[in-house]
Parts: C-alpha cells; sequence; structure tokens
C-alpha cells in the first residue's frame, strides 16, 4: 500500500516537473547556458589565483620540493585548460547536456511565486554576486539590458529549488523500488536519504561557494579598510594629492583592501574616469565606510572639497570606533563558546585533586 502511494506522489511530481520544465521561457535557457559558462570561467579564475598564490609562497618559502610543485601545477594548468574548453563550448552553443535542462522548472516555480528582482531573497544573493570579486558581476556589467548579477543569482537560486525537487523524486522512486525488493525499513529511508541529500547538494554547493566567498571577501576588506584609510587620511593632512596617497597607500602591502585601490588606479590610468573606477571599486567591495570614502574623494574632484583632509579623518575614526566594537562583540562570543569547555576542565581537576584525597582519607 505504501509503495502504491509513493508510485503515485512520484508519478504526479514527475508530471507537474515536466509541465512547468516545458512552460519555461527561451530566455531561461539562454541564461543558464550563460550561467554555466561564467561557472567554468569562475572556476578557472580561482584556480589560477590558487596557482598564482601557491608559486609566489613557494618561491618565497620552498615549502614544496620542485619537482612535487611542478607535477601540481601542471594538474591545475590541465585542469584551468579543461574549465576554459568548457566555458568555450557554452559560449558557441555547442554544449547543453540534459543536467542543464534541470533548472528549467525553477525559473518557472520563481516565476509563478512572483519572486523577482524586488524580493529580499534575491537582493541579497544579487549582492553577494557583485562583490565576490568577478569582473562579469559587476554592478555595471549587463547582458541583453539585464544586469549579470541579476542573471547569475536567478540561475543560482532556480538550480538550488530544481535539483531539491529532484532529490524529493529520486528519494521516493528509490523508496517505491526499495520496498517492491522487501527491504526493511533501514534499508529504505537511507537510499532516499542519499539520494535526496545528493541531489540537494549538487544544486547548494555553488551558491553556498558564492555567499561564502562574498562573505570572506568582505570580512578581508572589512579588517584591511581602517589601515589603508588610516594612511590615506594621514598622507592627505601633511598635504598629499587624495590620488597620491591613494597610490602610496595601494603599494604599501599586499591585502585584499590595497590590491582592489590598485586594480581601481590601474582602470583610471587606462582611460576610466574617476567615478566609474571608484563605482566599480564600490561594487567589488562591500563596506559602508568604503563607500563613505567614495562619495568624498569623487565630490572633491567634481566640485572641490576643501574639507577633505577632516572628512576622511572623520571617516578613520568611526572606522576604528566600529573596528573596536566588532573586536569586543567577537571576544564575548568566543568567551561564551569557551564557558562549557572550560567548566568541564575544571570539574576534571576537581575530579583528580579529590578523588585522591578522599581515598587517602578513607584509608
Amino acid at each position: 500500500m505504501i509503495s502504491v502511494i509513493l508510485m503515485g506522489f512520484v508519478t504526479v511530481a514527475a508530471v507537474f516537473f515536466l509541465i512547468e520544465t516545458g512552460k519555461a521561457s527561451k530566455t531561461a535557457a539562454a541564461e543558464i547556458v550563460m550561467s554555466k559558462a561564467w561557472s567554468s570561467r569562475f572556476a578557472r579564475q580561482t584556480l589560477e589565483e590558487k596557482k598564482e598564490e601557491f608559486l609566489e609562497g613557494n618561491a618565497k618559502y620552498h615549502t614544496v620540493p620542485e619537482k612535487k610543485a611542478a607535477k601540481k601545477v601542471k594538474e591545475w594548468d590541465k585542469q584551468i585548460s579543461a574549465y576554459q574548453k568548457t566555458e568555450e563550448q557554452y559560449l558557441s552553443g555547442k554544449k547543453f547536456s540534459l543536467l542543464d535542462l534541470i533548472p528549467l522548472p525553477g525559473y518557472q516555480l520563481l516565476a509563478d511565486m512572483k519572486l523577482d528582482g524586488d524580493s529580499e531573497l534575491l537582493r541579497k544573493l544579487t549582492g553577494s554576486c557583485e562583490h565576490t570579486g568577478y569582473v562579469e558581476l559587476e554592478r555595471s556589467q549587463e547582458t541583453g539590458g539585464k544586469k549579470n548579477s541579476a542573471i547569475y543569482a536567478y540561475y543560482l537560486l532556480a538550480s538550488l529549488i530544481a535539483f531539491t525537487y529532484v532529490g524529493v523524486l529520486l528519494a521516493f522512486f528509490v523508496g517505491v523500488v526499495t520496498i517492491a525488493a522487501g527491504n526493511e525499513m533501514g534499508g529504505v529511508v537511507l537510499p532516499m536519504a542519499v539520494c535526496f541529500a545528493g541531489s540537494a547538494l549538487y544544486g547548494y554547493i555553488p551558491y553556498d561557494n558564492l555567499r561564502s566567498k562574498a562573505e570572506k571577501r568582505q570580512e578581508e576588506i572589512d579588517l584591511g579598510f581602517p589601515n589603508a584609510i588610516s594612511k590615506i587620511a594621514l598622507l592627505v593632512t601633511a598635504g598629499m594629492n587624495i590620488v597620491k596617497a591613494i597610490e602610496e597607500t595601494a603599494r604599501s602591502d599586499d591585502s585584499l583592501m590595497c590590491r582592489e585601490l590598485r586594480l581601481t588606479l590601474k582602470e583610471m590610468n587606462q582611460g576610466a574616469t574617476v567615478q566609474g573606477a571608484f563605482l566599480r571599486l564600490q561594487c567589488r567591495c562591500n563596506n559602508k565606510y568604503l563607500d563613505k570614502m567614495v562619495t568624498i574623494v569623487t565630490k572633491s574632484y567634481v566640485s572641490g572639497n576643501a574639507n577633505l583632509a577632516s572628512d576622511l579623518k572623520g571617516i578613520n575614526d568611526e572606522c576604528w570606533l566600529d573596528k573596536k566594537h566588532n573586536a569586543r562583540r567577537m571576544g564575548e562570543k568566543i568567551q561564551n563558546k569557551l564557558f562549557v569547555p572550560t567548566m568541564l576542565m575544571f570539574v576534571g581537576i576537581l575530579v583528580v585533586i579529590v578523588v585522591p584525597a578522599m581515598s587517602g582519607f578513607n584509608l
């Protein structure tokens, strides 16, 4: 009886899945192809960054033997070439697998739920896309009149929904098969859980990776910006031109904030306007004090700002005060996490001391 009910549910759910797939627009299919190409490009860029970081670190510290390092780099180069080939195949229209069709009903379900760019969830996800540092997903980048970051965010969310749905379908189908085979409860539930988890994870991992990358970059920016703004404010107060002050700060170390400032200066030297270069910097880096600095700097270019040094000093003071509060909050969180282990250690010490003492007393 249970197997019949499950089979009926699977049939209805599969029919609904096919109907939603058929209702999906051609635009959704085009966005899937584009997003898959971007996914390969982002994976390639991440590997290239990892390879560069490894080579620089190994050249400096010699942690890995030369032969082993060369082998590792060769493997990475092979993967990078594979990602590049996949990206080119998607962009040229030569690649579109059955697996790529699965997000289509996710697009349609989002449309049915009227979940668009105005929703809080998609706004946050689009922001995460913009803050990953990928050039293709910067706020100014558009394809067909739609922001690339919004296209990719929609694809990630549609994939997550669709693969979770497929996971449920697979789980119940496997449940029917295992029940029909005469397996007991343990032999039914475990394969169902594996099928559901595997499919849901396949859709969730790209979504989680992007959000994690954006959060990690934000943490690095938040950590490095107070030092950067301090140097800029100090140099401007000493009488240095703002652009020269930013150049000196950008060259001062190799933190993420300084690398982003160097990229901004490079864009300005290549003909980008000051406003455009700093807007791209804001898009890549999510920090409210950076936004204030950019507003002040661009305003000084347009209409001049006699109080530029004092304004930068004000941002510096606010930024460092906020950093102190964040450090205090982090310390309190760590202290709360350490409370239980500390109490367990205290009880263990009491046992070590009290038990021998009581044993001696009884003797």
